[in-house]
């Protein structure tokens, strides 16, 4: 009895083993991903954004700012935005996924909750690219003037 389930154990390993290993055909890109969490695949390409520094001015505090980043591809590989990352819960990224190809522009979408959040806002949103420095910081600074309190 103790046999079979040694061989059944096995088995089961084996199974499961080979099942981890199978990656099926998939349509998709397939991205080889350094140490840096970067595709070492991609051609590197450069870029440039309109302005990586956006002032929202003084706002009142639970309006919603939103603000459109463009970037341009000035390189002549395909752009890859890996990914767009704020710095807090309260700013919420939009990106095209899409690789942006050489002279055409991409756009990166950021809105700002300001509700809770009175005074001197400054936030920052890292984007990881193909770029040969990967990683591109972009900043919503602003006011948020506090909301008046009802009697």
């Amino acid at each position: 009895m103790k046999i079979w389930f040694y061989i059944f154990m096995v088995a089961l390993f084996m199974a499961v083993v080979f099942a981890c290993g199978h990656r099926g055909n998939t349509n998709e890109n397939t991205y080889d991903f350094g140490a840096d969490g970067i595709d070492t695949t991609l051609q590197k390409t450069t870029m440039k954004f309109d302005n990586v520094l956006h002032d929202f001015g003084q706002v009142k505090e639970g309006e919603k700012v939103v603000h459109v980043y463009e970037v341009l591809n000035t390189g002549k590989a395909d752009l890859v935005l890996f990914s767009v990352r704020p710095s807090c819960g309260c700013t919420t990224p939009k990106y095209d996924k899409k690789p942006i190809r050489p002279g055409k522009k991409g756009h990166i979408e950021v809105s700002l909750d300001t509700k809770g959040r009175p005074g001197m806002q400054r936030k920052t949103i890292t984007v990881v690219t193909n770029t040969e420095v990967p990683n591109t910081v972009l900043f919503l600074n602003g006011e948020v003037l506090p909301a008046e309190k009802k009697n």
